[in-house]
């Protein structure tokens, strides 16, 4: 399983281990400041992010709010800013699957 944040181009800009929502925060935010700084018209995609393995199932087509990762602990990054983090039961309160 590789931790690589890439690019929509496929560049490898980054990493998060899937330990800690505020890491994956963290390093996109910084990964967006270096993008806007070269000017490139790179992006990064949330659905590309790595350890997808950790959402719940009813989340991985979850198209509500940007989803970019959750961490081993329930906590999510969301928004499009990526710049938000709810735990895995408010992101499912909004999604249109039935939880039982």
């Amino acid at each position: 399983m590789s931790n690589e944040i890439k690019t929509s181009s496929g560049r490898v800009v980054g990493s998060w281990n899937g330990e800690s929502a505020k890491d994956l925060m963290g390093e996109l935010g910084r990964i967006r400041q270096m993008l806007a700084s070269e000017r490139s018209g790179d992006k990064l995609v949330p659905r590309e992010m790595p350890h997808r393995e950790q959402l719940p199932d009813d989340l991985l087509q979850f198209n509500a709010y940007a989803l970019w990762g959750c961490d081993k602990h329930g906590q999510c990054v969301v928004g499009a800013g990526a710049n938000r983090i709810e735990t895995v039961e408010k992101v499912l309160s909004f999604s249109l699957v039935e939880h039982h």
